[in-house]
């Protein structure tokens, strides 16, 4: 039976053949997207790598404050006391302080700006602009001829109308990125900044702070947001090192130094936390804090780092549209690859950019929670409750597979 319907297949058309024995053996089109947008970003973080290390940093580097600084760029870490416990906490609360710092730099980083635009178009824009006022007047003239040349191929030659109108929007593309190459930069970096905020802006909406109107700018929803994460993986541990309590946690950060003096002259028991009394308690409250934003600190860079190769890889493509989108006039198999290899990866680095965005959102509202439950539950524990009850539950079950 099986050999009689092979003998019968065998002897299909070749059209017939790919019919029956398409939709088993042919790829669907949400396979090969993904495996196009996987090569398009391994190419596009290739790109960041080499050109962040070539060009490390640049004389407006926005890794400092721009703007007002925010509340945890005015934070100071210091941890008193002499010994090896006392070391070993101020340096846990120092890791603890620049992961959470790390964390909430990278997606201000994605919020505010393109990393690919940022190192290489600004400085591309700048060096086309000046090339073109040197060279003007070469460049009109070629341009005047190249239109005649192509009037006369078309008068002379009389080629495919599609193959005419292709070679004059092509020359129209040229034409507008020379002219005007700040603006198509510009235009190209836009939507890998606008996406993020915009998704930002629908989830403060949609779940406003009590601090932050529901009108406000994304931004003031990021700092707010920023804010809360720093306090409770920051803040309280670091209050909690230095006077044994959270009193300090909610104090303003130019502040608390002062705050601090006024306790210790008023409360000997501050004094003894202030000054390293407490070496033990302090460095169980540093590992805790720093076990505890360990893991947040990871996703929320994996997830910046994602969002950083699509706001790189929506930029390219962007950039590449006015070149690509003319071979559309060519007929229905110029459209398919276009829609495959163009339109459809542009969609989904869009879509990619507002999940990690959503994402990120999520990791640090998810910490927030967390945090504030530990603390509710586990006032005794200094904080640690849910990375104790985790390492109870890996050492138990280490446990079972080794009786196993």
């Amino acid at each position: 039976m099986n050999s009689t319907a092979e003998s019968r297949r065998a002897g299909l058309p070749a059209a017939a053949a790919r019919i029956w024995t398409g939709p088993a053996r042919q790829p669907s089109v949400a396979r090969q997207v993904g495996a196009i947008l996987l090569r398009y970003l391994a190419i596009a973080f290739i790109v960041l790598a080499l050109l962040a290390i070539a060009k490390p940093h640049r004389a407006d580097d926005p890794s400092g404050p721009v703007g007002k600084p925010w509340g945890y760029q005015r934070e100071t870490v210091v941890v008193e006391g002499r010994g090896v416990l006392n070391f070993y906490a101020r340096q846990a609360m120092h890791g603890t302080a620049w992961l959470a710092k790390s964390s909430i730099e990278r997606q201000r980083d994605v919020y505010r700006l393109n990393l690919l635009d940022f190192l290489v178009g600004d400085s591309a824009a700048g060096n086309l602009t000046s090339w073109r006022g040197d060279h003007r007047m070469l460049l009109e003239a070629g341009t005047e001829l190249v239109m005649v040349a192509l009037v006369g191929y078309g008068v002379v030659l009389r080629p495919s109308r599609r193959t005419w109108v292709l070679a004059l929007l092509l020359l129209v593309a040229v034409t507008v990125l020379v002219t005007k190459p700040q603006a198509t930069v510009r235009g190209a970096a836009a939507p890998g900044v606008a996406i993020p905020n915009m998704m930002l802006d629908v989830v403060a909406t949609a779940a406003p702070s009590k601090r932050v109107s529901t009108g406000a700018k994304p931004e003031l929803a990021l700092q707010d947001l920023a804010g809360q994460y720093w306090t409770s993986f920051v803040a309280h541990p670091l209050s909690r090192v230095q006077t044994g309590s959270a009193v300090l946690a909610t104090a303003p950060p130019g502040s608390r130094s002062s705050v601090l003096g006024v306790l210790r002259k008023s409360v000997s028991s501050v004094n003894d936390w202030a000054i390293g009394r407490h070496g033990p308690e302090r460095a169980f409250i540093a590992t805790s804090a720093l076990g505890y934003v360990l893991p947040f600190a990871i996703a929320l860079g994996v997830l910046a780092m994602l969002a950083t190769c699509a706001q790189a890889l929506l930029f390219l493509l962007c950039l590449a549209g006015p070149f690509v989108l003319p071979f559309a006039v060519e007929g229905p198999r110029r459209r398919g690859a276009l829609v495959r290899y163009w339109l459809l990866p542009v969609l989904a680095c869009a879509a990619l950019l507002g999940l990690t965005s959503l994402g990120s959102f999520a990791v640090m509202r998810m910490a927030e929670a967390l945090h504030r439950t530990d603390e509710y539950v586990g006032l005794l524990l200094a904080g640690s409750t849910w990375p104790l009850v985790a390492a109870v539950l890996l050492a138990r079950r280490s446990i079972r597979r080794r009786r196993a």
